[in-house]
């Protein structure tokens, strides 16, 4: 083998050359920002931006499905968090709900036939609390004013007519009943019960003008007073009369009472129905929707029929006349109105956000309170509304997945979308068992749904909820990144401004301004586009403002850019600064000079949240005879992604076309991430991997002061991958912190070439040679980059040439095909001469 390296470097093949066709030139490593696009001096000078800038598609989404009228055309806002969705809603439909809206304001009344269902009242806007003072004020003028009338002289002597002649016919009743009681001597006589109880009327017998009782006539026989025979006629004739009281006399006053009580509410009943009648005219006359018409007739008569909570009787006894002052409270709450939505302010289209989806919050619920005995109670007074009713005939936005985190909340959002029906209930799921049984009437409701969310979500409900795509048509998308125009460019520095001002915050210079921008464009990924991501842009715009107060400069500049963005890397990079010192100590293995067979410098990329990097990983390889293919060690220890799964597979197509076509391959070679304890995934580490396989399978060194990444096809054709600038940094400033050699760099698909967007040290190190950047679009230019040696192209025979890569390798593979035949030899061999072994044993 070291012969035919010794012939390659006698070839023709001029390696230093190849490196400078495939270097990146220093002017592709950044952009910045023209200074002709910044004709200001301060960021005070420009008019804020007002407008939504890099979203025509979700704003004509959100447009479209605002105005449709139609069913079902609710809004899905999806895209990152972080673009602008939640404040670009509420602009755009507060443009097209200019309009005054056709709102309605809603009332829950008293059922008084059966209490445990409210009745719905739909009012104009407005006109719920009018209705409810109107309603307050009607009921408090009945009470006062029925008790008067029933005490004016024409009333009074009314009354008193019937009373005299209630009294007139009870003394005529009592002389009849003193003629029977004297004709069958009997009498009436008192019985004194216990201490606190009233003393009792009964009739007794009258034996020597003494009153006797039944269980007194035996004593009367056994000292001889009366005989037994008259004792049993006394009996008799007591029972008798007795029967004859309960059954007529009794009976024919009770019915002189209830006479009186009639006549008395008759003419209550008269008196107070046009009372009634004309204070509901009054305070009423101007509600004539049959609702309102339809209750009233319903409270008129529970007034009538309860006139005793209105009028004390003082003609019936204590007892009946007594009233329980708690329920004499809870009496006159049946006439109130619960005005569960007022729209009385409301002067444009509502736009309603609810940042805390509840149950109770959204839908509305019922309250309860204890009563004296310790049971639950409610009436229709407790009724809530929430933000789905306040947002009738408008706009109600919520947060996507808040929506999940409260049972019963998305199937009850669903439901009411899918019939327009509002039904209020309580939702308690830690109290199944309760006494409630309120059921108010449904209201009917119209609003538009607004829900906030990632496009993952949106994909997840659209495919596995039947009636989403019934109820939301519409998807608005979010970008999160847009093109980087000079307009573009101006939009954003019109954003600052508006930032600026909003939050009191120091202006920006232009070349502060310039930073702004400059770091957009990195965070988008690529230099043709610039980020979306507005929340991200106002955090730098604050934290540099902070800095340039700190200095106290009179303009944000792009040093104060710079410092700012500086130290938010030092507050998130402790991760990163951690795996720097484990490989600066030699914990960590990673070359960054010389040459091995077998192993790799890749490079990779690290999520902590708010910040990303880049670091180099070891990737090795062994190759032996056999027919395992592949092995992905990272696999077979469960640490390894799909994706990343995937990449390995397309290794095995890779060197299939490479060095299959004619003949099988046989050979075993296993890949692995050394010193990788947390997993990985992804294909970027494409290229490095198949470069790693060739160099274990050709016994050919891989130049460590070069790091890799790049994903590559079965077909060889290499492909982007993500996190360009900081897998380039993460390698250069281990080369950096040992010394830079001047041969040291990366390899990068030529794609991402236009996403570079380096930091001006490294740039500095580029220009002046200390550090390169190669970039490759093929895997045979790759492979020349990391072994020094000519990768070789397939002949008119389907042989690489003897003194490059691939030839070597095919010679490799030769040699593995031989030693594989040989020990299929052998094993065949073995099987045949075992039996003749057993047969001697025989």
């Amino acid at each position: 083998m070291d012969q035919k390296i010794t012939e390659y470097q006698n070839s023709t093949f001029d390696y230093n050359t190849f490196l400078q066709q495939h270097s990146v030139k220093p002017d592709n490593l950044s952009w910045k920002c023209p200074a002709d696009l910044l004709n200001f001096q301060s960021t005070n000078e420009l008019e804020p931006l007002d407008d939504i800038i890099g979203q025509p598609r979700a704003i004509e989404a959100i447009e479209l499905g605002a105005k449709i009228k139609s069913k079902g055309y609710n809004i899905f806002v999806s895209g990152l968090t972080g673009t602008g969705r939640s404040t670009a809603v509420k602009s755009i439909l507060s443009k097209i709900a200019t309009e005054t809206p056709e709102v309605f304001d809603y009332c829950y009344v008293n059922n008084f036939q059966n209490s445990d269902f409210p009745h719905l009242i739909m009012l104009e806007g407005g006109k719920g609390n009018i209705f409810a003072k109107a309603m307050s004020g009607a009921i408090a003028e009945i009470r006062e004013r029925l008790p008067k009338t029933f005490e004016e002289d024409e009333h009074a002597n009314k009354k008193r007519e019937f009373i005299a002649n209630f009294q007139q016919q009870e003394n005529m009743l009592m002389t009849e009943l003193e003629e029977l009681l004297t004709k069958n001597g009997c009498m009436r006589t008192k019985v004194e019960g216990e201490a606190d109880e009233i003393p009792q009327e009964i009739i007794v017998l009258k034996i020597n003008d003494t009153p006797t009782d039944i269980d007194e006539l035996d004593t009367l026989v056994e000292n001889g007073t009366i005989t037994f025979e008259k004792s049993k006629e006394y009996e008799s004739l007591l029972l008798n009369v007795r029967n004859d009281y309960f059954n007529t006399y009794r009976y024919r006053k009770l019915k002189l009472v209830q006479d009186l009580k009639n006549n008395i509410l008759a003419m209550n009943n008269s008196v107070a129905g046009g009372i009634i009648n004309s204070v509901f005219e009054q305070y009423l006359q101007d509600f004539t929707i049959q609702s309102v018409t339809d209750y009233i007739a319903e409270v008129k008569k529970h007034i009538l029929e309860n006139l005793k909570y209105f009028v004390p009787d003082d003609i019936v006894s204590d007892e009946d006349a007594k009233l329980d002052e708690e329920m004499g409270k809870e009496f006159f709450n049946q006439y109130e109105v619960n005005v569960v939505l007022d729209n009385s302010a409301t002067k444009s289209v509502p736009i309603i956000v609810e940042n805390n989806p509840t149950y109770s919050n959204l839908f509305g619920t019922i309250d309860r309170t204890y009563d004296n005995r310790g049971f639950w109670k409610t009436d229709f007074t407790k009724i809530k509304s929430g933000a789905l009713l306040r947002a009738d005939n408008g706009f109600l936005i919520v947060n996507a997945l808040e929506l999940f985190i409260e049972p019963e909340v998305w199937n009850t959002l669903k439901r009411i979308l899918l019939y327009d029906n509002l039904e209020i209930q309580a939702y308690d799921p830690y109290f199944q068992v309760t006494q409630l049984h309120l059921k108010p009437e449904p209201i009917k409701i119209n609003v538009k749904v607004i829900i906030i969310g990632g496009l993952s979500l949106y994909r997840t409900l659209y495919h596995y909820e039947k009636e989403f795509k019934k109820i939301f048509k519409i998807n608005a998308q979010f970008d999160y990144e847009g093109e980087r125009t000079d307009e573009m460019l101006g939009y954003f520095a019109r954003f600052i401004t508006k930032i600026s001002q909003k939050e009191q915050i120091t202006p920006f210079s232009p070349d502060g301004v310039a930073a702004v921008l400059e770091w957009a464009v990195k965070h988008a990924g690529t230099k043709d586009s610039i980020t979306l991501k507005f929340s991200d842009i106002t955090d730098v715009l604050r934290e540099a403002a902070f800095f340039a107060d700190g200095h106290k400069s009179p303009l944000v500049t792009r040093e104060n850019v710079n410092e700012a963005l500086a130290r938010r890397e030092y507050r998130n990079n402790m991760t990163d600064e951690k795996l720097k010192q484990y490989i600066l100590k030699g914990i960590t293995l990673i070359d960054t000079d010389g040459e091995r067979i077998g192993q790799i410098n890749g490079l990779t990329i690290m999520d902590t949240g708010l910040f990303d990097f880049g670091k180099p990983a070891r990737i090795t390889a062994i190759v032996t005879a056999g027919n395992s293919g592949v092995i992905n060690i990272e696999r077979e220890a469960e640490m390894s992604g799909s994706i990343h799964n995937k990449a390995v597979l397309i290794l095995s197509g890779i060197l299939r076309r490479l060095f299959a076509q004619k003949k099988a391959m046989n050979l075993t070679a296993s890949l692995s991430f050394e010193q990788n304890y947390g997993g990985i995934d992804g294909d970027s580490a494409t290229a490095a991997e198949i470069y790693v396989i060739l160099s274990a399978l050709a016994e050919l060194p891989i130049k460590q002061n070069i790091a890799i990444t790049g994903s590559v096809n079965q077909l060889g054709d290499v492909q982007p991958i993500g996190g360009v600038n900081e897998k380039i940094k993460g390698f250069y400033e281990i080369c950096k912190e040992r010394g830079l050699t001047g041969t040291q760099g990366v390899l990068i698909p030529i794609q991402n070439v236009n996403d570079l967007m380096l930091d001006s040290n490294l740039i500095e190190d580029v220009t002046a040679g200390k550090f390169h950047i190669y970039s490759f679009s093929k895997l045979e230019e790759g492979l020349s980059i990391m072994t020094g040696m000519e990768a070789g192209e397939l002949d008119e025979d389907g042989n690489y040439p003897e003194n490059s890569v691939l030839g070597i390798a095919m010679q490799k593979i030769e040699e593995l095909r031989k030693v594989d035949k040989d020990d299929i030899f052998e094993k065949l061999l073995g099987r045949r001469k075992r039996p003749a072994k057993k047969k001697l044993k025989n």
